[in-house]
Formats: C-alpha cells, structure tokens, sequence
C-alpha cells in the first residue's frame, strides 16, 4: 500500500502532552470531515506538495526517511480515512529494518468521527500510548497485537463518542471550535470528559500562522478556573514552526 501525503517534515509537537517533542510528522491527503465544516482549519491537506516532502510513499520510505527519531505523528486532514495497518507495522517492524533500537511511538491525530474495526477494541484494558491492532484473518477475524501508538481526538462535528471516551489517550477540545455550526465540543463536554478521568486540554483557535491573543486568554481563564484542565496553546505558532 501507499500513502498520499500533503508534507512530511520534523519539527517540535505543539500541542497536547507531547509539546516540545521532536517528531516526524506527516501529514495525509483528505479529510472526510472537510474545510465545508472546519471552516477556519489551517492546514493544506487537499493535494501533495512536492516542495514540502509530499508524494505517495511505500511505508517503508517513509521509515527510513524518519531515521531515529523516536516520535513520528501521523495528521491530516484525517488520517483515519487510509488504512494505517501497513504503515504502523513498518515502524513496528523498524528495529529490524533500519537497525533502531527500539521501534518509535507513533501519533495518529484524528477528528474521532471514525473508528475503523481494526484500531483497539476498547473492551480490552491497556495503557495509554499501547494500543491492539488487529490483522486480518480467515473469515473475517481480526488477530490482535499490541502497538505502541498514541491517540489524540480533537473532536469534530459527528465525532463518535468511543473515540473520545474510550480510544483517545488525550483529548483537545478546540475553544470556539473550528467552524460556526452544531456539533463543536464545549467547554461543559470538556469538563465532563475530564470528570470520568480523561486527559483533556483546552486550545484557543488560533489563526492561520498566528496566535489569537483573545482565544488564548479566554483559555487561559478556562484552565484557572478549571484545573483539571490543561492548557494545549499551539507552541508551533509561538516558534513560527511547522
């Protein structure tokens, strides 16, 4: 199988858990979500861009190209529209393959409007950034293995409630959301996630290369007042990286 790609670049994570970490990112073609609802989204995801790394890629060029990095996040768009079954065991299999010490954790970050029967079952315990895949079997089986993979849901309109509740080891919630119509998480939702001990962050919407000085207040407020909360502020855009 390959892979469509808008970009692949390195540079520090900028949100969740994980900001600060350098990581390998790339970034998917489409998003069955859209710009139609994300109407204030940020990212170029609707074609390849050659002079930002894009192209189609085997996994394993797209293992090699991240070396040894031990982070490697796969974004979008949506990048559970693809299966990443094929992708997530080349960098399972990178020891072997490039001669890694140890295989890297991979990012997925996704909207939670899908869940493909592949990812996680979520009736078996695991720990966060552990994750079971499953392969396909003979009549129609699934064979499960355990991967280390770490699931951020930024829920979208139509998002699904056992991504966010039972598949996301951490959760953004986008303050004022990213577009203007029904469906957008809320403070409250945030809360509420948080109360059944999900780790949650709050993110202004900001602009496109810039923060939104207003959105990160009205942040800043939400976690002072809400301290179970943690604060996601897009560091990218403070260090005018990608």
């Amino acid at each position: 199988m390959k892979y469509p790609l808008a970009e692949r670049f390195l540079a520090p994570q900028g949100e969740g858990l994980y900001s600060g970490t350098q990581m390998a990112f790339l970034r998917t073609v489409g998003c069955s979500v859209g710009q139609g609802i994300c109407t204030h989204c940020d990212t170029d995801f609707s074609r390849t861009i050659p002079e930002l790394g894009g192209g189609v890629y085997e996994p394993g060029e797209l293992v090699a190209w991240a070396g040894d990095c031990p982070h490697v996040c796969l974004t979008g768009g949506e990048p559970l529209d693809r299966d990443l079954r094929p992708l997530l065991t080349a960098f399972a299999d990178a020891p072997r393959a490039v001669g890694l010490r140890e295989s890297p954790l991979v990012h997925v970050e996704t909207s939670g409007t899908r869940h493909p029967a592949w990812l996680d079952a979520h009736s078996q315990p695991r720990a966060q950034g552990m994750h079971a895949i499953a392969a396909d079997g003979p009549n129609g089986t699934l064979s499960w293995k355990w991967t280390k993979l770490w699931v951020t849901v930024s829920p979208k309109p139509g998002y699904l409630p056992e991504m966010v509740e039972h598949v996301a080891d951490e959760i953004k919630v986008i303050l004022g959301g990213l577009g203007d119509g029904p469906g957008w998480p809320t403070l409250d939702d945030a809360l509420r996630w948080a109360a059944a001990g999900r780790l949650v962050y709050v993110q202004p919407r900001n602009r496109h290369s810039e923060v939104d000085g207003d959105n990160l207040r009205e942040a800043l407020k939400a976690v002072a007042a809400h301290p179970q909360l943690r604060l996601s502020c897009q560091l990218h855009k403070f260090i005018r990286t990608r």
